[in-house]
């Protein structure tokens, strides 16, 4: 399930730093109004062995906007568009009743916005391959101990050999640690439009990420498409990586 949010700045912009996923994060988090499910989501999740998947996901801001590189930080005008998806029905219930009925001041990076529109969007899906463009970048990555004991982290990129199976990989954890029960068919995603210039390079509370924007074809069952869409492709998706959108 998705929810489609439309809101704008009270004091007429809202300027965020370039790396705001974070805001969002802690919005997304402050706005769900059940403290025992918000401290599950935070604190646990869904598991399997010692991985946890909180299988939500976020969109970038779309709407009119300046970037101002020296100070590192992005200004939006008038109205801002932000897509929410989740397995969960709850968590968009919740978020969607908050953002409609709160009485109270809503604050990101302690600016005050305004809700324009708020809309419940479901998909249903029929085919076994769709293409697919990110509304927020996807990362894939494995961090292995250096000769010196030290951790490094390398991100793949779509036209690595090794990047679908990653992909796969991931999904199928978060199948798995949702449904108690591994994939039965195979998940494909294929890059089909991916240049040097959709290469995003960003960070998380201090933790360097790199993403890829572009546009791909998913290869799989219906049902399995239709987790993909609500929980996000590869990794970081509760961070705001992996959201994606249909285009056929």
């Amino acid at each position: 399930m998705r929810l489609k949010v439309e809101f704008r700045a009270s004091n007429g912009a809202l300027t965020l730093p370039l790396n705001y996923q974070e805001c969002l994060q802690g919005l997304l988090y402050r706005s769900l109004g059940d403290r025992d499910f918000s401290a599950f989501l935070h604190d646990k999740g869904f598991q399997k062995e010692k991985r946890s998947f909180k299988l939500f996901t976020f969109s970038r801001l779309y709407g009119e906007h300046e970037i101002i590189r020296k100070e590192k930080k992005i200004k939006y005008f008038n109205t801002v568009t932000w897509y929410i998806s989740s397995v969960m029905p709850k968590l968009i219930q919740l978020i969607g009743e908050n953002f409609l009925f709160r009485n109270e001041k809503i604050y990101v990076e302690n600016q005050p916005i305004e809700m324009v529109k708020v809309e419940i969007e479901r998909m249903e899906f029929a085919e076994q391959s769709c293409i697919i463009e990110m509304l927020s970048p996807i990362t894939v990555y494995s961090t292995y101990e250096q000769a010196d004991g030290t951790k490094k982290t390398h991100f793949f990129s779509p036209l690595d050999e090794i990047f679908s199976s990653m992909v796969e990989k991931n999904f199928s954890n978060k199948y798995e640690a949702f449904y108690g029960v591994k994939p039965p068919n195979r998940f494909i995603l294929k890059p089909i439009e991916v240049k040097s210039n959709y290469k995003v390079v960003t960070s998380f509370k201090g933790f360097r990420i790199t993403a890829w924007q572009g546009r791909f074809e998913l290869l799989s069952t219906p049902d399995q498409i239709q987790f993909a869409y609500d929980a996000g492709l590869g990794s970081r998706n509760s961070q705001g990586f992996g959201m994606f959108r249909i285009l056929n």
